[in-house]
C-alpha cells in the first residue's frame, strides 16, 4: 500500500512541475567570436563589397559581448622565426634593465630589436614596436644623448599621436621629456597619403585606422613614417612602412593571391555558401566557414545590384547550434554613406539575439486564447490528488479485505462449502 501511494505522489509532483508556470534563466555569454563574409553577385565590384564588409565589421565590433575576427587575419597567419620570438620575449628584460641597469647595453640591444621587428611587421603588433622604440629612446636619454632620444620619441608620435607614458614600465623621471617632445611633434606639419592597390577595392588601414577601400586617401597625417596594412579576402595581408612627405605622397601596393583563401573565397566556395542562405539551420558550407575562421558565429551577406539599387541581404548563423539567429536586409550606397548603412544593419542584426546561439520559440499571433482546463497546472494537480485518494482508498480496502469480514459481537461465524 505504501509503495502504491509513494508512486502516485511522485507522479503528482512530476505532473504539477511539468504544467506549472516557471521562469527560464539564461546563462550570460561573453566574448563570442564572430566574423563576416560578403558575397558579391552579378556586376557588384570589389570596392562595393569592401564597403559592405567594412560596415558590417564596424557594426559587429559595437555589439557588447561579441569579438570580431577579420577573415584576412585568419587566412594570412603571420610566420614567426625563432629569433623573432626570442626578441619579443626580450622586451620585458630590456624594460627592467632600463630602470636598474646599463643604459648603453639597452640602447644597443634595442637597436637590433627594432631592426628585427621592422623586418617582420606582419608578425609584430604595433604595441610591441612602440615599446621597442620607447625603451631605445629613453635609454638614449639616460646616456645623455638628447638629440637621439628626442628623435626616436618623435618617431613614435608620428604614427601614435595619442600614446601615453607608462610610468610603471618606464622611468618616471623621464616623463617630462616625453611630454615635451610629444607636444612639439604633434603640433608639427601635416600632410596627405594616398594608397592604391592592385587589385583595387582592398581595405586600407593606416596606423591601425581603416580608411575604406582602395584607392584611399588619408588627410591630416603627421609628416614622417606610417604603417599601412592592406586586407583583401582572396589576397595575402600586406604590411608596409610608408613615408608621408611634407608635399604629400602616393604609394601603390601589389597584392599576392592567397592559396589559403580558396576554401572561403573561391567562386565555387562562395556559390556553395550562398546556396545555403535562408535555411533555418546552417548547412555544411556555412558551418565549414565558421570552423575555418575559428568563430562561433558568422554573418554572411549577399550584395546584389538590381534596378539601379544595391541591396545587402545579411544572415546571422550560430555555428555551434546551427540555428539561423537573425536576418536583415538594407539598401546601401557606393560611398562612405554605404559603410554607415551596413554598420547600422549589423547592429540591428544582433538586436535581441541570444549570444549562446539559442532561438526563441515563435508564438502564434492572433486573439488571446483562453487555455483549456487540461492545459492549466491546477487541473493536473487536482487529477493527481484524486488519483492519490483513490489509490489510498483501494489500498485500505485491500488491507481490510485481507483480514476477512468483521463478525458482530454475539454472533458465531461458520465457514464451509455449500454443495
Amino acid at each position: 500500500m505504501r509503495a502504491i501511494a509513494s508512486s502516485l505522489l511522485g507522479l503528482l509532483l512530476v505532473l504539477a512541475l511539468a504544467r506549472a508556470p516557471r521562469a527560464e534563466a539564461q546563462e550570460g555569454v561573453s566574448a563570442v567570436a564572430s566574423s563576416a563574409l560578403v558575397i558579391p553577385e552579378g556586376n557588384v565590384t570589389e570596392g562595393e563589397a569592401s564597403i559592405a564588409s567594412i560596415g558590417l565589421r564596424r557594426g559587429i565590433t559595437e555589439v557588447e559581448g561579441v569579438r570580431f575576427i577579420h577573415p584576412v587575419d585568419v587566412l594570412s597567419p603571420a610566420e614567426t622565426t625563432e629569433d623573432l620570438q626570442f626578441g619579443l620575449e626580450e622586451l620585458e628584460a630590456r624594460a627592467n634593465q632600463l630602470r636598474d641597469g646599463d643604459a648603453s647595453d639597452v640602447a644597443e640591444s634595442t637597436d637590433a630589436l627594432i631592426e628585427l621587428f621592422e623586418q617582420h611587421l606582419d608578425a609584430v603588433r604595433r604595441e610591441q614596436l612602440v615599446d621597442a622604440y620607447m625603451i631605445n629612446a629613453l635609454a638614449r636619454c639616460r646616456m645623455g644623448q638628447q638629440r637621439e632620444c628626442e628623435s626616436r620619441l618623435g618617431r613614435v608620435f608620428v604614427f601614435r599621436e595619442g600614446h601615453t607614458y607608462d610610468a610603471e614600465r618606464y622611468p618616471a623621471d623621464l616623463q617630462a621629456t616625453f611630454d615635451r617632445v610629444q607636444a612639439r611633434v604633434t603640433g608639427g606639419a601635416r600632410t596627405t597619403l594616398e594608397v592604391e592597390t592592385e587589385p583595387a577595392g582592398a581595405e586600407v588601414y593606416i596606423d591601425g585606422r581603416s580608411y575604406g577601400p582602395s584607392p584611399a586617401r588619408a588627410d591630416d597625417l603627421l609628416v614622417g613614417d606610417h604603417y599601412v596594412t592592406i586586407k583583401m579576402l582572396d589576397r595575402v595581408r600586406l604590411v608596409r612602412r610608408v613615408t608621408a612627405a611634407r608635399s604629400g605622397s602616393r604609394v601603390q601596393l601589389d597584392l599576392d593571391p592567397n592559396p589559403r583563401a580558396r576554401l572561403v573565397a573561391s567562386p565555387e566556395a562562395l556559390a556553395a555558401i550562398a546556396a545555403e542562405l535562408g535555411e533555418n539551420r546552417a548547412g555544411p558550407n556555412i558551418r565549414s566557414l565558421g570552423t575555418t575562421l575559428g568563430t562561433a558565429q558568422v554573418v554572411v551577406a549577399r550584395l546584389v545590384r538590381a534596378d539601379g539599387a544595391t541591396t545587402l541581404d545579411a544572415y546571422l548563423y550560430d555555428v555551434r547550434t546551427r540555428f539561423l539567429l537573425a536576418h536583415r536586409e538594407a539598401a546601401i550606397e557606393d560611398s562612405e554613406e554605404g559603410i554607415e548603412q551596413a554598420r547600422l544593419l549589423a547592429v540591428e542584426l544582433y538586436q535581441g539575439v541570444d549570444l549562446s546561439g539559442s532561438v526563441a520559440v515563435v508564438e502564434e499571433t492572433g486573439p488571446e486564447r483562453r487555455p483549456e482546463p487540461w492545459e492549466e497546472w491546477w487541473f493536473w494537480t487536482s487529477i493527481g490528488a484524486a488519483v492519490v485518494a483513490v489509490g489510498v482508498g483501494v489500498g485500505v480496502g485491500v488491507g481490510i479485505a485481507s483480514q476477512g469480514p468483521a463478525v458482530p459481537e454475539g454472533w458465531t461465524r461458520i465457514e464451509g462449502t455449500v454443495p
